[in-house]
């Protein structure tokens, strides 16, 4: 477990370094601010939590389970966020989401989750340069977090506009079955990244709207503006599903036509020599007479003929434009 914990003192010191039982002290005071942040927590160790905060178990439950629908769940002493983050694979820059949960109470917000988020980790860089900041109030901190992960979509919007804009320029020059599995992969990531973006636009928007304890209504506002970007990434993806349905439809009728083509060139070739091979079954059937099989120029004026034959049959084809 990696634990960054930032506690602001009324006088503008600010403590990164707190025992179990002094947490617990400041949480009951609810005069100072303090923001703790958890990366990958074991099972006992959010029991710790639970204990040093009075947390519900469901939330526990909540924080252990990483596949969690975005949502708000209202307690006594606090409320509970489940928000997703957007990253990308390393490797394969594949996109991922990464499950964010949060716990906002009068002077406290945790924020838990089981992989680094850039996110978190700027808000962090952000708060440590400028402490001064968290003595807005913890719902100011929530903002700036989910402020945070919401522009770190933007980036990975990015990547896959760009990841799709090459498959449109393959598709036109040489459809081929890597396409298709780049389509199919990247319309997954796309599903997947909308079955959690939804949900969140309407987390964002009870945020800015609804009257929840603990988040003050100059700080609403805020949220509105969280939003409007919400609205806009939800609109994006939605034209990113359409796009590749209809790169799909695209690669489905560019590779018909491509076949189509090759079967029209085939079928153009059995026809021109479909008459050639009547002739020469004919002249290969043993019978001892048979017309012009004994001229000296026989196999010449055969050979003439059959030439003639197919090249004006290609000749007629063109001139129909089906060559």
């Amino acid at each position: 477990m990696s634990v960054v914990l930032l506690y602001y003192k009324g006088n503008g010191e600010v403590i990164d370094n707190l025992s179990p039982e002094e947490i617990k002290n400041v949480v009951q005071s609810e005069k100072d601010i303090l923001w703790l942040d958890i990366l990958n927590p074991e099972k006992n160790e959010l029991d710790m939590i639970e204990a040093a905060f009075d947390l519900h178990p469901l939330t526990i439950e909540d924080c252990i389970n990483t596949i969690t629908r975005p949502k708000i769940d209202q307690f006594e002493k606090y409320i509970f966020i489940v928000m997703h983050g957007a990253a990308l694979s390393a490797r394969s820059q594949k996109v991922k989401t990464i499950e964010l949960n949060v716990c906002l109470g009068k002077n406290y917000i945790i924020t838990i989750h089981q992989e680094p988020m850039r996110g978190i980790t700027s808000a962090i860089a952000r708060m440590q340069k400028n402490p001064a900041v968290m003595a807005k109030g913890a719902d100011t901190l929530l903002h700036i977090v989910v402020d945070s992960l919401v522009d770190n979509y933007l980036p990975v919007l990015d990547v896959m506009d760009y990841r799709i804009s090459n498959i449109e320029t393959q598709i036109m020059k040489n459809p081929n079955q890597n396409i298709l599995n780049n389509i199919f992969t990247l319309k997954k990531e796309v599903l997947n990244l909308r079955r959690f973006i939804a949900p969140q636009r309407d987390t964002v928007n009870f945020l800015s709207k609804e009257d929840y304890p603990f988040i003050q209504p100059k700080t609403r506002v805020y949220f509105r503006d969280v939003y409007d970007n919400m609205i806009f990434i939800n609109d994006t993806i939605d034209t990113y599903r359409d796009v590749l349905n209809s790169a799909l439809d695209v690669y489905i009728s560019t590779v018909s036509n491509k076949t189509n083509e090759i079967m029209k060139v085939l079928t153009m070739i059995a026809t021109v020599v479909m008459p050639l091979t009547l002739i020469a079954g004919i002249y290969g059937m043993n019978f001892k007479h048979m017309p012009i099989l004994e001229w000296e120029y026989g196999f010449v004026s055969i050979f003439v003929i059959m030439f003639i034959l197919g090249l004006s049959m290609v000749m007629y084809f063109k001139r129909k434009e089906w060559l």
